[in-house]
């Protein structure tokens, strides 16, 4: 068996980590398989701390899967120099499984939370220009589901925010907004989106949600068989 780490960034707020070990134990329950959660800052356990307790119990490989909702600087900086200090102190093989992106599958989880009508697209925020881009490409996808004007809007990092992409909403087209809120987890940036929306409808961050669960252990099988193949072609 080679056990998952579910890898988020990690948080200040003490509902985000509680989030993150919740959803790594329903995934764990979904695919049957061990899945523990580890953090890039802020809480622990670390990855390094994780790996090494993995090793303990006498793993020698383990699957890191980001839990990370763009391919901005923690993904493509952070998280390779967290995996390739992490393997030099245990000597575990690790590999990285592609983070959750703003995948397609994840705007049933909003549509099924807010009415009809133009809708902004609120993430949390990178200085990422491809990261924004992939953003934009989503918000263009959900627009054409709902048939109706999508804005993306930032909690922090990027303009615009919430509150101005709100305005520039409810301007062009004279209707009452509702906000998608694409986060995984509760904290201070999830907050700053609900509060900025108001009393217009706000979704909660998706790690509650089943669409999410679903993607996550989808992406996590088929990974699982990739390394399993490898390794047998190894041996």
């Amino acid at each position: 068996m080679i056990p998952v780490i579910l890898l988020a960034h990690g948080s200040p707020d003490p509902r985000s980590s509680q989030d993150t070990r919740d959803l790594a134990a329903k995934v764990a329950q979904h695919i049957d398989q061990l899945v523990v959660p580890a953090f890039l800052d802020n809480n622990e356990p670390t990855l390094l701390q994780t790996v090494n307790e993995l090793a303990s119990h006498g793993f020698t490989s383990a699957l890191v899967f980001p839990a990370f909702l763009s391919h901005a600087f923690h993904v493509r900086v952070d998280i390779p120099e967290a995996v390739h200090e992490a393997e030099l102190a245990t000597g575990m093989n690790l590999s990285v499984a592609d983070p959750i992106g703003p995948d397609e599958q994840l705007l049933e989880a909003l549509n099924e939370l807010i009415p009809s009508g133009p809708a902004v697209l609120a993430t949390a925020g990178t200085s990422n220009v491809n990261a924004q881009w992939d953003f934009e490409q989503l918000a263009r996808v959900w627009s054409k589901q709902r048939s109706e004007p999508v804005l993306v809007a930032y909690a922090s990092q990027a303009k615009p925010d919430v509150p101005t992409a709100i305005a520039e909403l409810e301007s062009l087209t004279g209707k009452v907004v509702s906000v998608g809120s694409f986060v995984l987890f509760q904290g201070v940036l999830p907050d700053r989106i609900k509060t900025a929306s108001g009393n217009r409808i706000c979704t909660t961050p998706l790690c509650d949600s089943d669409v999410l669960v679903n993607l996550i252990s989808q992406r996590l099988k088929k990974a699982l068989a990739q390394e399993l193949h490898h390794s047998k072609d190894d041996s």
